[in-house]
């Protein structure tokens, strides 16, 4: 059964929201601003609240967030020793992000 435009823009809406979350802690964790990589962001999604999300969904979601300011890209190659390999392009939370991010939680009650 196909999704209503208005159903589509809430999901796509909510996952933002947890992307942005995500983002947020893995500052909060690594201060010296690794980031993550659009596959750790969708692992993150999948195994918590959207486990039918895809990796497309999370690449939609991410250049949505890029393209209001929410994010941004970090593309030097860096080793990650507590990944055990060089990272790739990351993303990672801006200070609009945060506010955005503090604003819709707040609205719904969920700051945390």
């Amino acid at each position: 059964m196909a999704r209503s435009p208005d159903d589509a823009a809430s999901e796509l809406r909510e996952e933002m929201v947890e992307l942005l979350r995500q983002l947020n802690r893995a500052e909060m964790e690594e201060p010296d601003g690794e980031g993550l990589e659009l596959l750790e962001l969708h692992h993150f999604l999948a195994r918590g609240p959207y486990p039918r999300v895809t990796p497309d969904q999370v690449a939609e979601a991410v250049s949505v967030l890029l393209a209001n300011g929410f994010t941004q890209v970090r593309g030097d190659p860096e080793y990650a020793w507590d990944r055990g390999r060089v990272l790739g392009t990351r993303y990672l939370i801006t200070t609009e992000g945060k506010r955005f991010l503090i604003s819709r939680l707040a609205r719904v009650n969920r700051v945390e």
